[in-house]
């Protein structure tokens, strides 16, 4: 029995002037497994929002059966996560179908149980990867228990073992009666089904039986091009060149170098690290510990591992955009990191223009310019002629990945680093993806890479696997020492070297590294500082605490009740001496919250620019009355003890709201607030107030600041990667740099706001 039927189905997005979806029509019967394929952009995704509801078709018609529960995993997990909890935002959907209390705890121990993520239940979401974000969105739906699961490349994201269990899973869910639409460009899952159907261009070009499909050869030829080639040298992991049957001798290949290009030693890095957790006893992720890892110049190494392992962390270190506590990276020049989501980071309007972001950076313009953005959009399969002027907005999600990568290939390092580029890409554009990395070797580039996939990584010369279980010391990895050993003793050589050169006021040439071939030990970028207030600011409205306290034990109402209390009495005050005492009752109350109150201040101190800021506006723009006493004058200027009293009384109320902010996030819990909140407007409730609604803003507001927290952090990240930003002194220096990413982000946040609105969608919030 049909329950959707769709009928001669159009769509345009009105800002890309083309037809997404043109005249697709077939139907869906009950208990059905339907595989969709087809390119990045061919409408597969478009389709899938279409058959959910989430847009109008432009023309033609949707049928479906009565009460049906459309459950669709978005193609980028992190769109679809609502709340800063692991269990909070499992259990969101079933609160939003009415269930009891103990459904809702059914339903979530369930979901997260089967996709493997029970573990995590009280964990931060921004504290997964990738790929632990993907099986959380997963979760979030199979809790919904939907008639209908569609999946938008629900595997795109995580490791061999997940992604088997998790299509073991749909295999169960197809065992008992469910349909599932499954958006996939992997030919093994399309096998999976029992229906193909297939896309290009916006057009369906095959709908059949999984035998049909596999017997029209043509068509895998058409959807899925060639295999990647096996690359005839690999070792896994080995110091040796593994010898084939193609190639039985065990020589190097002509071209490459036996010596490093990026060497990682000692390195000791753990998350969970943060202010906020200053005097308790949090238990921190420890990802590495001592971890020494050389990486051969000339050749092209993938990184392997199941998600959460620490491979985006590796590279993220190497690009100098985290600080390891302990250890050193060593490079022949600064690594360029392409990152893992970095097509969410793109922050100019047009396609070529964020390309060429990077080499304008170089000092690189006019020809030479357009040359190296022609040829780098050209690598990843944009041409130029067709994709320059697109907006980048626009774009589909593979587009967007391409656009992001060919950022980095235009600035032509020597060592370049690539977070899962094929994720989220179909087969052919995943093949020219690595057929681009191995030209790049060839051109003398060294290039390493993480991946999921065993067929990628059989590309590359050399594979370093990653394992999960801890500590670092067992993980499976090639440390050559006799590499590290002699870069550390020619790096010690050259200081030396040039200590003595100082000392005789002679200049210490860049060339002695490149002619002794010594590497240079790599620095953390430097705006790097600007990331790290990004994220303190982000954690500061999703910290929490579960450290025992008064405040902690007091109902969620008791704490709002206390929080608005001295918030308002904080801001209300005109007398500069009660605003003292309101800053001496709000540190009271995070004495009896058992708040950081070191790591406060030191978070006011970084705002200490902006507070004189505020400061100076008074000063400037406060009117001068005639009983005020003046202290100092020049010209238009003039000071009086009224606006200093003023000015004073700006800057005890900031601080005494800030820290009272922060003292009410850390200890309530969101649940309680969602709770308190509820409480608080209970009376309001009963005359008609849709308290629900207020309640779930205000979760929102704890969900959206952090994560346009994250949103800048990435555009921060994008732009010092390709040399924007850099590192500014003094405040308006500050200002200024932070002027670039005022658009993007203004871009962004409009963007994450109808992401939001979608995630809601999909969890059946009405």
């Amino acid at each position: 029995m049909s329950i959707i039927e769709i009928r001669d189905l159009t769509f345009s997005y009105p800002e890309r002037n083309l037809e997404a979806v043109k005249q697709v029509s077939f139907s869906v019967d009950e208990g059905e497994y339907i595989a969709i394929l087809g390119a990045n952009g061919s409408g597969k995704s478009t389709l899938a929002r279409l058959i959910c509801g989430y847009l109008e078709p432009s023309a033609g018609r949707i049928t479906r059966a009565q009460d049906m529960r459309m459950g669709l995993v978005f193609q980028s997990p992190g769109d679809q996560i609502v709340a800063s909890v692991v269990e909070t935002d499992t259990a969101f959907g079933p609160r939003n179908l009415h269930c009891s209390e103990e459904e809702v705890m059914r339903r979530t121990v369930e979901s997260l149980d089967s996709v493997g993520l029970l573990e995590r239940l009280l964990d931060r979401t921004r504290d997964l990867s990738q790929g632990q974000k993907q099986k959380l969105a997963v979760a979030g739906i199979v809790a919904l228990h939907p008639t209908v699961f569609v999946l938008d490349e629900s595997t795109s994201m995580i490791d061999p073992e997940s992604r088997s269990h998790l299509l073991d899973l749909m295999d169960k869910w197809h065992q008992q009666g469910q349909t599932i639409l499954h958006i996939t460009h992997s030919l093994d899952e399309a096998h999976r089904a029992g229906r193909v159907i297939a896309m290009n261009e916006g057009k369906m070009i095959f709908d059949g039986s999984r035998q049909q499909f596999m017997a029209h050869t043509d068509m895998e030829k058409q959807l899925f091009g060639e295999p990647l080639p096996f690359n005839t040298f690999v070792s896994c992991p080995s110091a040796q060149w593994l010898p084939t049957l193609d190639n039985p001798s065990n020589e190097m290949p002509h071209g490459f170098q036996n010596d490093a290009a990026l060497i990682f030693r000692n390195l000791t890095f753990a998350y969970g690290q943060d202010e906020f957790a200053e005097g308790q006893q949090v238990e921190r992720k420890s990802l590495f510990e001592n971890f020494s890892l050389a990486v051969e110049a000339g050749r092209l190494t993938a990184l392997m591992g199941p998600s959460g392992c620490g491979k985006s962390t590796l590279m993220e270190i190497a690009a100098g955009l985290l600080s390891a506590p302990s250890g050193e990276v060593y490079s022949n020049s600064r690594p360029l990191l392409a990152l893992q989501d970095s097509d969410h980071g793109l922050f100019e309007e047009f396609a070529a223009d964020d390309v060429a972001f990077g080499p304008r950076n170089q000092g690189i313009a006019g020809k030479e310019l357009v040359q190296k953005v022609q040829f780098a959009m050209g690598q990843v399969g944009l041409p130029y002629e067709k994709f320059a002027e697109r907006q980048t907005m626009s774009l589909s999600g593979g587009e967007k990945r391409k656009v992001s990568l060919a950022g980095i290939i235009a600035m032509e390092g020597q060592v370049l680093l690539f977070d899962e580029p094929t994720a989220g890409l179909d087969a052919k554009s995943r093949r020219r993806v690595m057929e681009m990395l191995l030209s790049l070797v060839q051109a003398g580039k060294t290039v390493l890479f993480t991946t999921h996939r065993e067929d990628e990584a059989m590309v590359a010369h050399r594979v370093v696997k990653l394992a999960a279980t801890l500590p670092v010391s067992i993980k499976e990895v090639l440390v050559e020492e006799s590499l590290v050993q002699e870069a550390s003793e020619n790096q010690s050589c050259f200081q030396q070297a040039c200590s003595q050169q100082a000392s005789s006021q002679q200049r210490c040439p860049k060339q002695a590294f490149e002619e002794i071939g010594m590497l240079h030990e790599q620095k953390p970028l430097g705006g790097v500082g600007l990331l790290q207030f990004l994220s303190s600011f982000g954690r500061s409205f999703s910290s929490g605490s579960n450290k025992p306290s008064i405040i902690q034990g007091l109902p969620a109402l008791a704490k709002y009740l206390l929080f608005f209390g001295l918030f308002i009495f904080s801001f209300v005050t005109k007398h500069v001496v009660l605003a003292g005492i309101g800053v001496g009752a709000v540190i009271l109350y995070g004495i009896l919250a058992r708040y950081p109150l070191k790591s406060g201040f030191l978070s006011i101190l970084k705002l200490i620019p902006w507070l004189l800021f505020f400061f100076l506006i008074q000063i400037f723009f406060l009117p001068v009355y005639a009983t005020d006493k003046i202290l100092w004058e020049a010209g238009f200027l003039v000071i009086t003890d009224t606006k200093v009293l003023s000015g004073v009384l700006l800057l005890l109320h900031l601080t005494a709201a800030f820290i009272s902010l922060s003292v009410f996030v850390f200890s309530i819990s969101e649940q309680e607030i969602l709770d308190g909140l509820e409480s608080l407007l209970y009376p309001l409730g009963k005359c008609g107030l849709p308290v629900r609604h207020v309640t779930l803003v205000a979760g929102i507001v704890f969900r959206f600041v952090p994560l346009l927290a994250q949103e800048a952090a990435l555009i921060v990240k994008i732009q010092l990667i390709r040399g924007g930003l850099g590192d500014a002194t003094g405040f308006f220096a500050k200002i200024r740099i932070l002027l670039p990413l005022l658009i993007p982000l203004t871009i962004r946040t409009l963007n994450q706001a109808s992401v939001l609105a979608d995630a809601l969608t999909s969890r059946y919030y009405s």
